[in-house]
């Protein structure tokens, strides 16, 4: 390798991603490993630019892991290993579930038995 590793290589390599609100969190997810949200700004943020939904929330499906609001608890939550726990995991699921149905590893498998071995459209 030359030069900088890309986005994809640090994805590949990292145990956990630490981001606000950019859109690598739903490319990450699909690597099913931890993700923080760190979001000091949040009021401002939606405020100025709005949300489709509210990735801070805690709720399944919208938040994929552990949220933190300020550096002390981003501090807390990494000396703690509490981004590596049940909880986080589980909003993970479900935060994947919502945004990576069809991010399985078999999509190659899944066009080849569509296109060519004609197999239907049912992903199987």
């Amino acid at each position: 390798m030359t030069g900088h590793p890309s986005i994809d290589e640090l994805c590949l390599v990292s145990d956990a991603l630490i981001t606000d609100y950019s859109s690598l969190m739903f490319d990450y997810a699909c690597l099913d490993r931890s993700i923080v949200c760190h979001a000091p700004d949040r009021a401002a943020y939606r405020a100025a630019r709005g949300t489709c939904f509210d990735l801070l929330s805690g709720r399944p499906g919208e938040t994929p892991g552990t949220v933190t609001t300020s550096e002390d608890e981003l501090l807390e939550v990494l000396r703690t290993g509490e981004w590596r726990s049940a909880g986080p995991a589980r909003l993970r699921a479900a935060f994947r579930e919502r945004f990576c149905p069809y991010d399985d590893g078999h999509a190659a498998e899944c066009v080849v038995r569509r296109f060519f071995l004609d197999e239907g459209g049912d992903g199987a």
